[in-house]
């Protein structure tokens, strides 16, 4: 995590970069070992870090860019967790939903997987 004593736009440049590794944590451990890795308290860590750096560059003049990256750095993180969240609580057993439309949704896997490739830099 960014130490305190770091200028704001250091302290930010480090949550991308701990924003895009646990989210590269997040998408590929397995469900069941999130919490082995300490995954659950690396999560509070960044939110609280990011909440902080918030509220400091909020309080700036200029500090409008400042919070569209924090917030990238956050939306990265929190999409993995959707991603892990659908695959938790799916019955891949029961086969694959549908959609109203009649066609099918894509295997949770699937969607964990698109997460992956589109994983992108916004730094």
């Amino acid at each position: 995590m960014p130490r305190t004593s770091d200028p704001p736009t250091a302290r930010i440049a480090a949550l991308e970069r701990d924003a895009d590794a646990l989210r590269r944590a997040f998408l590929t451990t397995p469900v069941l070992a999130l919490d082995d890795h300490g995954l659950h308290a690396r999560f509070e860590d960044f939110g609280r870090t990011a909440l902080a750096l918030f509220r400091e560059t909020a309080r700036q003049d200029g500090g409008e860019q400042a919070i569209q990256r924090i917030e990238a750095a956050y939306h990265r993180v929190h999409e993995a967790l959707q991603a892990i969240a659908t695959l938790a609580l799916s019955d891949t057993g029961a086969g694959i939903p549908a959609h109203a439309e009649g066609r099918p949704e894509p295997s949770p896997h699937d969607l964990r997987q698109s997460v992956i490739r589109r994983d992108t830099q916004f730094s």
